[in-house]
């Protein structure tokens, strides 16, 4: 099944009242266009929070992501700075899938991790609390939230 499959199939049950969550099908659906992605993107300019991905990337068997050095200070005056990071990613690139970090919302809301394909599409993601709450230096907290995002899709292969 390709993933316009799974959306316009969700749709249509939505829209018939029948949808009753998640189906296997769609999660290896998801599984499957992130783990054969050829061109992945981490929208960052930080060696550390790339190297950090690429840890994690690797665990689950997939191929490593370049940085996408972009502007994203912008992305702070959004409603979700974590997704708008995303979309600026895609819309930057050519990559098959774009991974973003940032604020989740509001200052103190905490941060996101978000795993977006080709067309804006949200593959996967993950929350942290704010820093003050856990702690962990950026490295850290971006592993922790990656692996959580790939899990839900995806057994580690590490």
């Amino acid at each position: 099944m390709r993933l316009s499959e799974a959306v316009r199939g969700a749709l249509w049950e939505s829209a018939l009242g029948r949808r009753m969550g998640d189906k296997r099908e769609e999660v290896e659906t998801v599984a499957r266009t992130l783990l054969e992605a050829e061109d992945l993107v981490v929208v960052t300019s930080n060696e550390k929070k790339v190297k950090a991905v690429n840890e994690v990337l690797r665990e689950f068997g997939m191929r490593e992501a370049r940085p996408a050095d972009l502007p994203t200070d912008m992305a702070d005056a959004t409603p979700c700075p974590a997704l708008f990071k995303a979309v600026m990613g895609v819309q930057a690139t050519d990559a098959d899938v774009v991974i973003a970090r940032g604020r989740l919302g509001v200052p103190g809301s905490g941060a996101m991790t978000v795993l977006m394909d080709s067309r804006c599409r949200v593959l996967t993601a993950a929350l942290s609390p704010p820093h003050p709450l856990h702690g962990m230096d950026v490295e850290e907290a971006v592993r922790r939230e990656l692996r959580e995002a790939l899990s839900r899709v995806i057994r580690s292969k590490g």
